[in-house]
């Protein structure tokens, strides 16, 4: 790049004709109307040091070889991100943890009878992909499987889901002693070893049906971009009820950390072995049972009857066998230091360990997070640093159960507290040209901001808001894309549901394709299946800028209160419209569908949305000529304070059975699934969990009077009502200052 000389004007000047046109600068409202074109100009710059060359030249440097956490392969992986950081000018950490691993020792999958064959457990390479002979590829792995060698009768469960177990216990159909065999989708792996050893299951096996991955969606890979026959996807069975390493909860797994004895563990770990197996070994099974057909919506797209059950002639041998050990690896923190607010943190991530070479999950991502990295160090290098610290995370053994990011958050819980504003996650986030995001209510709004301003990939003409919302519009807001709400599956989990650090993840999908946790997951077939242009890439680097810029550079933090205050009551809605479904005992009012339970913490919502409101437009009034230091600092610490509140407060007494890790009140991951969210999460789990039957069968037996959801609710009103008066006091310093 061509060295400019170090004016602000030139710096500028430099770089602009590489970036989107020049955004409407009375659009940043946070900013006193003096200091609005700099920083447009900052911003534009910024945009416009990315490019599609580099995000692939990333690429290239980082998905060349399987990096599986605890491996050869990861430690060059930590290595090469460490150096590329360094060379970026980012002050670089390498932090080491120890969490516990497990390696596949011995697998087979074998049919024992009408005939036998021995099935699969590893893919062939793909022709034409030399990545997928690597020597350092594993074989098909669920990792943390119990070890065992067992033969059995065949029952097929769809996807095995809590509702499919259910379903089969309705007709009639036993369990104990078979070969259970499902279905990827629908819910987390480990959760179908769960609910299968659980229902008396001797051993599982899991697959990927070609209705869900394979042919039925279109050509399969190398010819397309499908998962083939023998496709198989590896992954995490772990299922603690917390994320992180299993053998230190709450706390960091350092070398010496004080751990849970092996026996308190393994009474929690699976006991059954389970292997994953492609559709090709699938249908070697699956087209010798002769049980009763299959509901309707369990039929996937292998050609014959789909059966519930194999009968009595028909025998299969699950024999698996891992080593469970801690092993050492690292994350990557890479700083950028603030100008004004040093102990003020922005923090973006992105795992990079992988089951492969990864070239989707995660380096799709990791790219863009290196990309925004380099844009931030390049103008810092020429004297523009952010007003707030921005930090650049690879995270390590994400795969394995979310451990990286975990032991991070659990050994800084209290400095993260304090300092940590927001968290962009990008996981696995360009497969595709569309644009999605989710997020906590209070980032919604930066989110929608970023894509006014940012060109859709390959159609430059077009904003990624305008592309965006032709494809999803918001229930509540219809003149909105819709964002979701974040629930689990990445690492966002340590800073969103742990911390209450407002969160969000942003992504590009819909490349005519997967190679989800398979061999096949590498830059041939990324370039094939999502494109060599590097365009679904850039523009999710570009809205990772300016987002995080914005968090990072506005002198007001851009937290929307108002659109947490909306949601909530949005959630309290759902909830109720659940409770009726269930059919349980709470009182409707006649004029709306809102429990009456509810109803309280619904009138503090309501006040939250007055006093946000209020606060904001205390901003509007106040901010164009700039506010003193010491009021913009105690309207960011109640901002902050808001969202803090949602952190639970011991004297709540959480629910019985409740996970203690996730502290958040306003979301935690839904139990059942794994990857969707439970807003609201105390509440949802009163209705979940209502009737003393449910209880039972979730192994927690608890008084009516404790299922009792009073104390919940004053909770929650509890918590509104600290946001409530945060943001009405910072509100009344800044309207002191116009009279």
């Amino acid at each position: 790049m061509k060295r400019c000389a170090l004016t602000v004007a030139a710096a500028f000047v430099c770089v602009l004709s590489a970036t989107p046109p020049a955004l409407d600068i009375d659009a940043l409202t946070l900013w006193p109307t003096a200091q609005r074109e700099r920083y447009a100009a900052y911003e534009q710059s910024l945009v416009g040091v990315a490019t599609a060359d580099s995000l692939r030249a990333w690429h290239d440097k980082i998905a060349s070889e399987p990096h599986i956490a605890g491996t050869p392969g990861d430690e060059r992986q930590i290595q090469r991100i460490a150096e590329a950081m360094r060379d970026m000018g980012l002050e670089v950490e390498i932090h080491e943890f120890w969490p516990l691993l497990a390696t596949p020792v011995a697998a087979a999958v074998d049919i024992i009878s009408p005939v036998h064959m021995s099935l699969p457990v590893k893919e062939s390479p793909v022709p034409g992909d030399p990545d997928t002979a690597h020597p350092d590829q594993w074989p098909g792995f669920a990792a943390y499987s119990g070890s065992g060698d067992v033969v059995g009768e065949v029952v097929y469960a769809n996807y095995g889901r809590l509702e499919d177990f259910a379903r089969l216990r309705e007709l009639g159909i036993d369990c104990t002693g078979k070969i259970v065999i499902c279905r990827y989708g629908g819910n987390y792996r480990g959760f179908k070893a769960v609910f299968a050893q659980q229902a008396g299951a001797a051993g599982l096996l899991v697959y990927t049906d070609p209705a869900d991955t394979g042919y039925v969606q279109g050509l399969e890979y190398p010819e397309g971009g499908w998962a083939g026959p023998e496709h198989i996807q590896r992954g995490s069975y772990i299922n603690l009820g917390y994320p992180g390493d299993p053998l230190t909860p709450l706390r960091e797994a350092t070398e010496d950390a004080d751990r849970l004895p092996w026996s308190a563990l393994e009474a929690n770990l699976l006991r059954i072995p389970v292997q994953p197996i492609g559709y090709g070994a699938a249908r070697e099974i699956m087209q010798h049972m002769t049980g009763e057909p299959a509901p309707q919506a369990w039929r996937g797209g292998l050609p014959f009857v789909y059966r519930l059950t194999g009968g009595p002639d028909l025998r299969v041998r699950v024999h698996v066998e891992q080593k469970r050990e801690i092993k050492k690896t690292a994350n990557v923190i890479g700083r950028i230091t603030g100008e004004i607010e040093p102990d003020r943190w922005i923090i973006i991530g992105s795992h990079h360990d992988a089951w492969g070479c990864g070239a989707a999950d995660p380096t799709s991502g990791t790219i863009c997070m290196l990309e925004a990295a380099r844009a931030f160090g390049e103008l810092a290098r020429r004297g523009h640093r952010p007003r707030r610290t921005i930090l650049f995370a690879a995270w390590g053994a994400e795969e394995w159960g979310i451990i990286g990011s975990t032991e991070w958050v659990e050994g800084r819980a209290a400095e993260l507290r304090e300092k940590a504003v927001a968290y962009i996650n990008l996981d696995m986030s360009t497969t595709g040209p569309h644009f999605g995001a989710s997020a906590t209510p209070s980032l919604k709004r930066i989110i929608l901001d970023a894509s006014r301003t940012i060109p859709q990939a390959r159609q430059p003409d077009r904003s990624v808001f305008d592309a965006w919302i032709s494809r999803t519009r918001d229930i509540t807001f219809p003149e909105e894309p819709g964002i979701g709400d974040l629930g689990g599956g990445s690492d966002h989990i340590g800073f969103c549901c742990f911390l209450s650090v407002p969160s969000m993840a942003l992504s590009a999908s819909g490349g005519p394709g997967t190679s989800y946790h398979g061999i096949n997951d590498t830059l041939r077939w990324y370039r094939k299946v999502v494109g060599e242009d590097y365009e679904p890439a850039l523009m999710v680097t570009r809205m990772t800028l300016v987002a995080a810029s914005r968090l990072a550079s506005a002198p007001l933090l851009p937290l929307d209160n108002v659109r947490t205050a909306v949601d909530t009551r949005r959630h309290l809605l759902d909830l109720s419209r659940r409770a009726n479904e269930l059919r349980l005992p709470l009182s409707f009012l006649d004029d709306a569908p809102l429990a009456a339970e509810f109803a309280e913490i619904d009138a503090h919502a309501r006040l939250l949305q007055v006093a946000a409101a209020r606060f904001a437009s205390a901003i509007e009034v106040a901010m164009p000529e700039g506010l003193p230091r010491n009021v913009l600092e105690k309207a960011n610490a109640a901002l902050m304070a808001a969202e803090a509140a949602w952190i639970s407060d011991p004297p709540a007494q959480p629910l019985p059975g409740r996970r203690p890790w996730f502290q958040n009140m306003y979301v935690a991951t839904d139990p059942n699934t794994g990857y969707g969210a439970w807003m609201l999460p105390m509440l949802r789990e009163e209705i979940e969990y209502a009737t003393a039957g449910q209880w039972r069968a979730m192994g927690r037996g608890v008084s009516a009077r404790e299922r009792n959801p009073a104390h919940t609710i004053q909770a929650y009103v509890h918590t509104l009502t600290q946001a409530r008066e945060a943001l009405l006091d910072a509100a009344l310093a800044i309207e002191e200052l116009g009279r």
